[in-house]
């Protein structure tokens, strides 16, 4: 992850809750999904890596309800302070290269059962090193699961974010690709999940920054993109979309 990325998300570490906190039934949905692809049981072993303040996996948590506590791995420090103190949850900072090349070790002895990245894959430079570093992290019946946007996305944004985004994203099939080629088993599925939100609640989370794209443009270039939205959606007091998500899953292979 960047400095520069690490900085925007110390910036939003304290409202990054509240961007979602307004449908917290979509956080279920969505915790819910990454539960049933990984097929996660009380008995294993679960990193978190990229979890923020830890919003998804606490939901995770609550209902996988784990013997251990599930390792909340992220490199700024800031979102971890917001995770609440459980025991089912375990702060660890580091970044995904951090743990893929051993500069900061796993708390407990083992490995891994089962790793998530939920939209933070997008933020590893060297992405086949650390995807292989991870996957040499994994027990013997271990998988991991990458959860990322396509390069086209649905977000009512303005013109210029659309663009960057598809810039930074990599394509959802590259990482497939990738996953196989580290020696796991891959597979990929999408899912839709329907937003709706209000149009001025969204014009604060924009302002806010409340995707790490929005941090790649200037207080004015940002101003001027809202301006842009608010035009667009001049007739839309609530705003609907669709999120399609692809679900990229590896499985240790066995022997």
């Amino acid at each position: 992850m960047s400095d520069q990325t690490v900085e925007h998300y110390e910036r939003i570490a304290a409202d990054y809750d509240e961007h979602w906190s307004y449908d917290p039934d979509y956080v279920w949905r969505f915790s819910r999904a990454i539960t049933d692809a990984l097929r996660l049981t009380r008995t294993d072993a679960i990193a978190d890596v990229g979890c923020g303040t830890g919003l998804y996996t606490r939901r995770l948590a609550a209902e996988v309800e784990p013997e251990r506590p599930i390792l909340c791995v992220d490199p700024v420090p800031a979102m971890l302070e917001r995770l609440p103190a459980s025991r089912s949850l375990q702060p660890l900072v580091a970044s995904a290269e951090d743990l893929a090349t051993g500069r900061v070790a796993l708390p407990e002895p083992g490995r891994l059962d089962a790793i998530v990245l939920k939209e933070s894959f997008h933020h590893v430079a060297d992405r086949r090193e650390t995807l292989e570093g991870l996957a040499g992290l994994l027990s013997r019946h271990g998988r991991i699961l990458l959860v990322m946007l396509p390069r086209t996305i649905h977000h009512p944004l303005f013109h210029e974010a659309h663009q960057r985004f598809g810039e930074l994203q990599p394509e959802p099939a590259e990482i497939v690709d990738m996953v196989a080629e580290v020696g796991l088993r891959a597979s990929v599925s999408y899912r839709t999940f329907h937003m709706a939100i209000d149009r001025e609640r969204y014009v604060r989370m924009l302002a806010s920054r409340y995707m790490s794209v929005l941090g790649e443009f200037s207080d004015d270039e940002l101003r001027a993109g809202i301006e842009q939205f608010r035009h667009a959606y001049r007739n839309d007091p609530v705003l609907r979309f669709d999120d399609h998500f692809a679900f990229i899953k590896g499985w240790v292979r066995p022997g």
